[in-house]
């Protein structure tokens, strides 16, 4: 494609986002039509627009400059009160603290580089981003009576099930009618997509889903694309068994609903990508701190930022492992989960400071963390020979087992001394929440560190 022809197609689809812009922004002012409504008719058409590019674009740069003036568009919208109330009243009517506007061409640029001239792979993506988006928030708008909580407010269980089947046939249809996939395979397929991208579009906050949803697509796509039916038989069944599994604690009120599905989804991710071993850890410390610590009678329940910032240091060695395939990686991996089992229960320093001696109470819940999480996994995993270096032909290494079980002591214990000092200054009174997440993801990055010391040094 000649350097004229590229910037007559790249002057094309700015002309056309631009006359999509002005045409809502004129039937606002003739109807008054709902502010959702009218922010994914930008939705729709943007991404109607956008899916043309691999048939348009031979090259990356294009899209690259196309998203930066996207994106320098929007800022501008909303730095400029002119075009705030213009065309900025069709992006932000629904006055959310949202960047959507930004993630989406982001989204678009990202997709266009990972797919790498594989249609299938972009347009997919797309059709769930542009349409069962759309549709879920539509429908719910119109007729979301059943609702959940999540953190940034509510949704609808209509609006969740609009988007299933949206995004069912966005990657049905393609696989079964452009695709040499197999019947059953395609089937099978575009329901773990619908399912495991409907639970994103759940957990997602502050327009997040606009990146999200096109990028967990693209990755669900791409490694379910070569699986047989029995593969994705049995995915497709962990996948429905882990969140019926955490909707079932729902009444327990600990976390909110948006929070459920992102544990569920964090343990289909670790069980995909590390198998059953990876998922011992997170489910034993998801268990443990419903069962052994009731709610309190407080309605403070823990939203997905909660749910993120105990699963941070072990979703980064995960996907570590994902790349790299050392099986070591286990052992910090198990070391942030007994850290965060550790930490939430210090953390009940704060709110129940008066219920048996503290040094008691401190040394129980560092042993707890770490009897009930650490070593379980690493005799399961040391005596299969599951991490790199961890068997011989004479058996487990048991020095070395030892040495990762001391350091994982360590790391719960160090973690559980700081967090003990911290305690008084974040929970107050007065209670400091903006500080809580952020102090649990430090410090259970730190200690997943120090449990694999001897494998990183």
């Amino acid at each position: 494609m000649t350097l004229t022809a590229t910037l007559l197609a790249m002057a094309a689809l700015l002309a056309t986002l631009a006359i999509l812009l002005v045409g809502l922004k004129a039937i606002e002012k003739r109807s008054r039509l709902h502010p959702e409504l009218l922010r994914k008719g930008v939705h729709v058409g943007m991404g109607l627009v956008v899916l043309t590019l691999p048939w348009v674009f031979d090259r990356a740069w294009p899209v690259i400059v196309l998203a930066i003036l996207a994106c320098g568009t929007m800022v501008a919208t909303r730095a400029s009160r002119r075009l705030r109330s213009g065309i900025g009243t069709v992006v932000g009517g629904v006055g959310r603290d949202s960047l959507g506007e930004i993630y989406f061409p982001t989204a678009v640029t990202l997709l266009f580089l990972l797919s790498r001239g594989d249609w299938l792979l972009y347009v997919v993506p797309i059709l769930m981003l542009a349409l069962a988006d759309a549709v879920a928030a539509l429908v719910g708008v119109r007729y979301g009576l059943s609702q959940y909580r999540t953190s940034e407010g509510h949704k609808s269980l209509e609006g969740s099930l609009a988007f299933f089947m949206v995004a069912f046939f966005s990657a049905h249809l393609p696989l079964l009618l452009l695709t040499d996939t197999g019947r059953a395979e395609a089937v099978l397929i575009a329901t773990i997509l619908a399912f495991l991208v409907m639970m994103l579009e759940c957990v997602a906050w502050r327009g997040l889903d606009n990146l999200f949803i096109p990028l967990g697509a693209h990755a669900f796509l791409r490694l379910y694309l070569s699986a047989d039916t029995e593969l994705l038989l049995f995915h497709l069944l962990v996948a429905v068994l882990l969140t019926a599994f955490a909707l079932v604690w729902r009444h327990r009120r600990k976390l909110d609903d948006s929070a459920l599905f992102g544990c569920a989804l964090f343990g289909y991710t670790a069980f995909t990508l590390g198998g059953w071993l990876w998922l011992l850890g997170p489910v034993v410390f998801f268990l443990t701190v419903t069962l052994v610590w009731p709610r309190s009678t407080e309605d403070r329940p823990h939203t997905v930022y909660a749910m993120l910032a105990s699963a941070a240091a072990g979703l980064g060695w995960l996907f570590a492992y994902s790349i790299t395939g050392k099986g070591w990686l286990l052992v910090p991996f198990t070391g942030s989960f007994a850290a965060q089992l550790t930490l939430y229960g210090v953390a009940r320093f704060g709110h129940q400071p008066d219920r048996g001696p503290r040094s008691l109470r401190l040394l129980g819940d560092i042993g707890l963390g770490w009897l009930l999480i650490q070593c379980p996994t690493l005799l399961i995993a040391f005596a299969g020979g599951l991490a790199d270096g961890a068997s011989n032909a004479s058996g487990p290494d048991v020095p070395g087992l030892l040495s990762d079980l001391g350091l994982g002591l360590l790391a719960t214990s160090l973690v559980a001394m700081i967090f003990y000092l911290l305690v008084p200054r974040i929970y107050g009174p007065p209670m400091r929440e903006p500080a809580i997440n952020p102090t649990f993801a430090t410090l259970g990055t730190v200690a997943s560190v120090v449990a694999g010391l001897r494998w990183l040094i």
